[in-house]
């Protein structure tokens, strides 16, 4: 039997109180529910950056693992309250009662559903340019401990190198491998998603020109953030200046393509 198990349909027209038992009953149900939510949200406000700070892998696979877990949970809320809604509460409300029923449903339903979508908004999950400052710190530290492995002879490292490459030994000719490590490896992954952060004011503007002018007056401000993009990418990974314009070119064409008929 559910929790809203009565069978008989409040018709009556004398009824015109907010307070009919299933109103009541209605209500009382979702302040628990929404109890429940907002007991999980004020935890996370105060817990969740550190379990991101716990997580050192760089991929914060075990935080993300957490968050999908906690959004599983709100989910879970929201889909119980709309069920019983739904299967329960509707079905037995009077013309009166489903609009009051309805109201009391959909202002929950949002309040929820604005604690799910915002319950990580404040939480750092990746601190780019610490991981950036920690990456070059790497580099630099084994591109100055790097000698050739037959004659001794310090190699000077001239290119940015983030993958093993062969570096000939200026001394004896000996073919040397100079292989920064993984972590440095990661920079392939790093440079666009810290370019886009140092960006995030010139694309800001954009948004808001695109906004009030609409998507093709925006064009030029879309094409400056753009550039301002691909530079702080070659800025960040040299030697793959052709690429990166390639990205460019693809970035803007997308836009004029898709964006301008929105």
């Amino acid at each position: 039997m559910g929790f809203f198990s009565s069978n008989k349909r409040n018709d009556s027209a004398t009824e015109h109180t907010t307070e009919t038992p299933l109103v009541q009953r209605f209500q009382s149900f979702l302040d628990k529910l929404n109890a429940r939510a907002k007991e999980m949200y004020d935890e996370l406000q105060t817990d969740a950056q550190g379990v991101a700070d716990a997580d050192t892998d760089p991929f914060k696979r075990s935080f993300l693992q957490f968050k999908a877990g906690m959004i599983a949970q709100f989910t879970a809320i929201i889909q119980k309250g709309s069920s019983v809604y739904q299967e329960e509460v509707a079905p037995k409300a009077s013309a009166e009662e489903f609009m009051i029923l309805s109201q009391l449903f959909n202002n929950w339903h949002v309040g929820v559903l604005n604690m799910m979508t915002t319950s990580f908004d404040q939480v750092i999950e990746r601190d780019l340019e610490k991981e950036y400052a920690e990456i070059m710190k790497a580099y630099e530290h084994y591109k100055h401990q790097f000698h050739c492995r037959q004659c001794g002879g310090k190699l000077e490292i001239q290119t940015f190198y983030f993958i093993a490459t062969y570096v000939s030994c200026s001394y004896c000719r000996t073919q040397n491998t100079f292989d920064p490590g993984t972590k440095v490896r990661r920079i392939e992954h790093l440079a666009r998603p810290l370019a886009e952060l140092r960006c995030r004011p010139l694309y800001q503007r954009h948004q808001e020109h695109r906004k009030q002018f609409g998507p093709k007056s925006a064009s030029a401000s879309y094409k400056e953030y753009a550039q301002a993009l691909i530079r702080e990418m070659n800025g960040i990974l040299p030697g793959l200046e052709t690429q990166h314009q390639h990205f460019y070119d693809r970035l803007v064409s997308e836009y004029e393509r898709f964006d301008y008929f929105e």
